[in-house]
């Protein structure tokens, strides 16, 4: 879907900045924190303020090559509290990632790539394309698999080694407990020696 950020003509007649975007926060997406589907963003343009925030809420990033990544809000008066001063230092160099919080300066599509902020870049033309056969791709994985590859980093993301493993492994990661104990689990490998592609039923 489109986003063109956050409404500044609605800001400046006194929508509040705080405002309560309702569930899953900006966009329905930048706090949906058990979402355990894939996100892809597809960039095709300026990705200013909340737009750049809610791409940084996805899994995944294509850009068309003339895009460009930035947020204004300190120079605005505010900061990009829909995850932009929270995402953004853990997806950047900190370095880089102050300088574009407190200046708003742009980062292009080539600069992006560099830092691993941007998976893949495409001319404009074929950017919708790119992004539905991309899409198409990650949908041959099961979706269980999916599901609990989020899971997981999701729930260790910021712990040592160690940790994870022994968090992952105790059981409370739900979905990954799930997806051991699935059909789909028996199904891939089955697959595999009977050397034909696996039927995945989600469960």
């Amino acid at each position: 879907f489109f986003c063109g950020g956050w409404d500044l003509k609605a800001a400046s007649e006194g929508e509040a900045v705080d405002a309560d975007f309702g569930p899953g926060g900006f966009a329905g997406l930048t706090e949906l924190w058990d979402l355990d589907k894939p996100v892809i963003a597809a960039v095709n343009g300026l990705a200013v303020g909340g737009g750049f925030e809610l791409a940084l809420a996805a899994d995944l990033i294509i850009a068309a090559n003339t895009a460009e990544f930035f947020v204004p809000e300190a120079t605005l008066g505010i900061i990009p509290d829909s995850g932009g001063v929270l995402r953004l230092p853990r997806r950047l160099p900190r370095a880089i990632a102050m300088e574009m919080l407190m200046t708003g300066r742009r980062m292009g599509v080539d600069e992006a790539q560099k830092y691993g902020l941007v998976n893949r870049s495409c001319s404009l033309k074929m950017l919708k394309k790119q992004a539905i056969e991309w899409a198409h791709e990650i949908a041959q994985s099961a979706p269980l698999s999916l599901a609990a590859i989020k899971a997981v980093i999701r729930e260790t993301d910021q712990m040592d080694l160690e940790s994870a493993y022994k968090t992952m492994r105790s059981g409370q990661i739900k979905a990954y407990h799930k997806m051991l104990k699935s059909e789909d689990a028996k199904e891939g490998p089955l697959a595999f020696s009977e050397k034909r592609s696996p039927k995945w039923k989600g469960k």
